[in-house]
């Protein structure tokens, strides 16, 4: 394989070799601390002025335009809390959460909008342009330079490009007047400012001409990773991130893969390797963290996430070291079944000890793409793909490909209880509002529809009728949403529509697939052949972040028409070789086992074990597996917990995290937090599934003292 491949294979055997967590949310990560602890000296370090103004904490995502998507979230959430507490008129509201791209060589392209060809569109005075975020205004430095001095442009969001930070590609003359023209704008104190920054900032910074600019956030994107591994990341001022982690506000931008060992752990080595200089002052800072765990609490709770350090301690997950490999995390000598496995990323589990090999072991020469393609077209019956780095990012990349195949169609309907994702245009398929709140204006076009209403057919006629709709979306099990099956009659009625409106599916498939609930993906098996298909969690194998969008020879026509240059950005920013032969590795793996028959073995033999353990428990109203996605619905609203105002349902999971003979790690929904959720390896045995089927029948029959005692003592570890 290639030196670069190489590199990150040996960054993945370390991973794997000394069993160190990767995609586990309750492990206080040292190497996530430390990155933290890098971009947070990166920003000082490129704008000496932001010392006064204290530390940067960082949010991590899987890649550059993620944490863009992040960082203009977290700038309009601020914006319209302003708004919101100052009372401020419509316009005020209009014109503070405007957003302006400053990009004099395209870096922006399709993020926001996209154009496609006037000539490919037969209906006359159809506009080109595509609008994914409305109020983003793509602007060059000229046009940024001239509203500034016309007063056009003192409220808002402005991003600069990166490239506009180097002195060197502004060979118009027009540094000076874009410096005078930031400068002007962060004059008032309602404006934010976001800087893209690369690794060419801290190769070529000129201190004397970035000493007086002071970015309110800064993004970092996959170059700081040499583009080896998906990595993004935005740090802000303390005041401006703080308000993410508060109660209820801590997952408010999550993502799928992130955090994670293997971006932080490459990133800090790519800053060791290439700029030797600046890791060294860095060094002093970084070996601790190693080492002093009571500063590792305390870096980690400050500049990355306060809510999930609090959430690590309550789990007794921070006071001695862990390990994951297999089934099984290990914390000191306690030893847990690993039950949520990355929330459904989890196939055989932990850090599979001959992954490395496996990857290593393919032919050089071999044609890894087009084999993944034609595989994934005899599993899927999709021929196309673009490649992703996380679920969120795979439904991003669906919605705008369905949205420029359609054009001018832009009605997007979406499935309650589904949930797409948090990034800007992700979030239209997320129908709950409290995802959404204080982000204004997202993508508008978009209806809801319950598809479990006793009349969800006839909305969806009502609304085929009455609105050029481009795509429907879907997830067939909604995961997020309790673990519910999309109703049949609803499927149908969707086959039909499209035959008679021309509309496309969108079927969501990032819990369902990778075998996860038996067949590769769910739609085969109910016979839909949707148009368009997104696959994720599994394809990392617990180790690499990836993932794709899949669609029809029908979409690639459209798209081809509108000459779109989507397509190929999103093959050239994301398509990871060590991506693809991790996913290939999955599917050559099937070729001898038979995933699909164990994943239904074992699901059926939870659905049986589970109903038999839980007979009697009052508060259990229905258990529901596919595969090994599975479900408990539990009724709390009249237990003594519900009353005293506790969540019954995580001191349920905490009992099973202390269960003396098997120790469970179990998650919950996070649209109904009353429905635990159970997403094990696909991997987990008959004895397995009978021990786990013991742990959660002793917890769900804790009488309530005994959870008021264990809430007690989790609270007191939690504020320690």
């Amino acid at each position: 394989m290639a030196s670069e491949h190489q590199s990150i294979l040996q960054t993945c055997d370390r991973i794997v070799r000394l069993k160190i967590p990767n995609l586990l949310r309750l492990f206080l990560n040292p190497f996530v601390a430390q990155t933290c602890v890098a971009l947070n000296e990166m920003v000082h370090f490129v704008w000496p002025s932001t010392r006064s103004l204290g530390d940067y904490p960082t949010f991590l995502a899987n890649s550059g335009e993620e944490a863009l998507s992040g960082a203009i979230k977290l700038a309009r959430y601020t914006q319209n809390q302003r708004c919101e507490k100052q009372q401020a008129s419509v316009e005020t509201r209009t014109l503070s959460s405007r957003v302006f791209l400053i990009d004099d060589n395209n870096w922006f392209e399709n993020f926001a909008s996209a154009s496609i060809v006037q000539s490919a569109l037969t209906t006359a005075n159809v506009a080109t342009h595509i609008e994914f975020i409305p109020n983003v205004i793509c602007l060059t430095t000229s046009d940024f330079v001239n509203r500034v001095a016309s007063t056009e442009c003192c409220a808002g969001t402005v991003v600069l490009a990166p490239n506009l930070l180097l002195e060197e590609r502004n060979e118009d003359g027009l540094l000076p007047q874009l410096r005078a023209a930031i400068e002007t704008f962060q004059a008032d104190d309602a404006t934010i400012l976001i800087t893209v920054v690369t690794t060419d900032h801290l190769v070529q910074r000129q201190q004397s001409q970035n000493s007086t600019l002071h970015p309110d956030i800064v993004v970092f994107d996959e170059s700081w990773t040499m583009k080896q591994v998906p990595f993004g990341a935005f740090s802000a001022r303390h005041d401006l991130y703080r308000q993410w982690m508060t109660k209820g506000m801590s997952t408010f931008h999550s993502t799928t893969y992130q955090p994670n060992t293997i971006s932080t752990l490459h990133l800090l080595k790519c800053l060791e390797e290439n700029l030797p200089d600046f890791f060294q002052q860095l060094r002093p800072s970084l070996k601790p963290l190693l080492v002093d765990l009571q500063l590792l609490r305390r870096v980690f709770r400050n500049l990355f996430n306060p809510a999930l350090a609090r959430l690590i301690s309550i789990a007794g997950f921070d006071s001695e070291d862990a390990t994951a490999s297999g089934h099984y995390v290990r914390v000191g000598q306690k030893r847990y079944f690993d039950g949520v496995g990355g929330v459904a990323c989890s196939l055989r589990g932990h850090n599979p000890a001959t992954w490395v090999s496996e990857i290593e072991s393919m032919d050089s020469a071999r044609n890894v793409r087009s084999e993944v393609s034609r595989r994934l077209y005899s599993l899927t019956g999709l021929q196309h793909h673009v490649p992703a780095v996380s679920g969120g990012a795979a439904v991003e990349h669906a919605l705008k490909l369905g949205l420029i195949a359609q054009s001018p169609r832009s009605c997007i309907v979406a499935l309650k209880g589904g949930f797409g994702g948090k990034t800007l245009l992700a979030l239209s398929g997320t129908s709950k509002p409290s995802y959404k709140k204080g982000l204004d204006p997202l993508y508008p076009d978009v209806l809801y529809i319950d598809p479990f209403a006793d009349d969800a057919v006839e909305q969806l006629k009502r609304t085929m009728q009455a609105v050029p709709v481009a795509l429907v979306q879907l997830e067939l099990i909604q995961g997020v949403g309790g673990v519910r099956e999309i109703p049949r009659t609803v499927l149908d009625y969707l086959v039909t529509a499209r035959q008679e409106s021309g509309i496309l599916i969108f079927v969501d498939e990032i819990q369902t697939a990778m075998f996860r609930t038996g067949p590769f993906v769910r739609s085969r098996e109910l016979s839909i052949e949707p148009d368009l298909l997104t696959i994720g969690k599994g394809t990392s194998d617990m180790i690499f972040p990836f993932a794709m969008t899949l669609y029809s020879d029908r979409v690639h026509s459209l798209l081809a028409a509108r000459g779109t240059t989507l397509l190929s950005m999103l093959h050239e920013r994301y398509g990871y070789e060590i991506g693809y032969r991790a996913l290939l590795n999955t599917l050559q793996r099937n070729d001898i086992d038979d995933t699909v028959a164990n994943t239904k073995t074992a699901g059926r033999l939870f659905q049986e074990s589970l109903e038999a353990a839980l007979a009697g428990i009052s508060i259990v109203k229905q258990v529901r597996c596919f595969g090994l996605l599975i479900g408990i619905e539990l009724q709390l609203s009249g237990t003594l917990m519900n009353r005293i105002g506790l969540n019954a349902a995580q001191l349920y999971l905490l009992r099973m995290m202390q269960h003396k003979r098997f120790p469970l790690l179990m998650g919950f929904c996070q649209y109904e937090p009353n429905i635990l959720k159970f997403t094990p390896p696909l991997t987990t045995t008959r004895d397995e599934v009978e021990r786990v089927c013991r742990t959660i029948s002793d917890a769900l029959r804790t009488p309530s003292f005994v959870l008021l005692a264990t809430g007690f003592r989790a609270l007191l570890r939690g504020r320690k």
